[in-house]
């Protein structure tokens, strides 16, 4: 037991270090460019000095890590493994009796707790780093919304008889007021077809706790003259947030706000699958790390005296990126709607994750 938990801190400790250098230099390659395109960006178009371009570009520091988290720890398990080989201490430990399920004990738990922490504070530290960002960018280049810049707004919300369709030319007034809505209720008969039962055309119509408050209201039903309401309230189950999120990139949103924005888009009728889609890739994302961890440790582990080492270590390399691009391509197609949330975010990972191990436990036992 004693000599366990010895490996196992040795293992971890090999392994933060090699996890230190891939993340020192990734880090530093991604900072530094992200650096260069700001002061392309915004140094070329402003009086802006060095110091606080790095300000920004620190702001977006926890994303740029979040989405690299993959290949730190594909370069840094593969590098503290090869370093391992190829001073012989694989030898030593696989000679001492030692499976490589015990020697691979640490960095397989590291991976998992370092992806919880990816995705319960890192990535709302990453979120709310890229809001503070874009603030700070656009108040250095005086980027102001238009407001007579008119974007349609489409919403669908389902009633006791039917679903009602909501049309505006815009969302205005610190998205709570839609600009010339036209709420039209259709009727669903026994067979599933729709009717148009009224519709209510007003000025404006501003969403208030559980109703809309609607301005000049006119209603128009099917073979009668139209009616003027005035100003009237009508019940919906759309919150605000639905309202205010439904442009906002999924990469935006904090993994905590997730799940409450994807229920108030669905009550409003609006597409998720991009919201589900980032839901899962932040849940799959202990299990990113440790498909990346076995990838490294596949590569690796074959004794230093067989030969090859080197190769193998590229081969396991390139094994990586061909995950991560398989999970980019499935990430695509389920944002399109043609793949479940959940293959899509899983899928790349979980089959990396089974070849791996498969082939650890085939060298392994034989």
């Amino acid at each position: 037991m004693t000599v366990a938990s010895h490996l196992n801190r040795y293992m971890l400790n090999q392994t933060l270090a090699g996890l230190g250098m891939a993340a020192g230099v990734i880090g530093a390659v991604i900072i530094l460019i992200d650096f260069v395109e700001q002061s392309r960006t915004i140094g070329t178009r402003v009086d802006i000095g060095a110091p606080e371009l790095v300000g920004l570009t620190m702001l977006k520091v926890p994303a740029l890590l979040e989405t690299t988290l993959p290949f730190i720890f594909l370069f840094g398990v593969l590098t503290a493994l090869f370093r391992l080989n190829r001073r012989s201490e694989l030898v030593v430990m696989r000679g001492s009796g030692m499976s490589a399920w015990r020697i691979l004990t640490a960095p397989m738990i590291l991976a998992l707790v370092v992806g919880l922490f990816g995705t319960t504070v890192l990535n709302p530290l990453g979120a709310a780093g890229n809001a503070a960002f874009e603030a700070r960018r656009d108040a250095l280049m005086n980027v102001r919304r238009d407001p007579n810049a008119a974007t349609p707004v489409w919403l669908r919300e389902a009633n006791v008889n039917g679903f009602t369709v909501i049309a505006a030319t815009s969302l205005a007034e610190g998205d709570r007021v839609l600009q010339a809505p036209a709420f039209l209720y259709y009727a669903v008969n026994e067979d599933g077809v729709p009717a148009l039962d009224r519709r209510i055309d007003a000025d404006a119509a501003t969403l208030q706790e559980g109703f809309w408050e609607v301005e000049n209201a006119v209603e128009r039903t099917p073979n009668t003259p139209s009616v003027e309401l005035g100003l009237i309230t009508l019940p919906t189950g759309i919150n605000r947030q639905a309202l205010f999120e439904r442009s906002r990139s999924p990469e935006g949103v904090s993994f905590w706000d997730l799940p409450t924005l994807i229920a108030s888009a669905n009550e409003a009728g609006l597409a998720t699958e991009r919201y589900e889609l980032r839901l899962h890739s932040l849940l799959a994302l202990p299990l990113t790390l440790l498909a990346a961890t076995l990838i490294a440790a596949a590569a690796t582990m074959r004794l230093q005296r067989l030969g090859g080492a080197a190769g193998f270590a590229l081969a396991g390399g390139l094994t990586g990126f061909v995950m991560f691009f398989l999970q980019e391509l499935l990430g695509s197609i389920g944002a399109a709607g043609a793949l479940p949330p959940l293959t899509a975010a899983w899928a790349a990972p979980a089959i990396t994750a089974l070849l791996a191990l498969t082939y650890i436990a085939s060298t392994e036992d034989g």
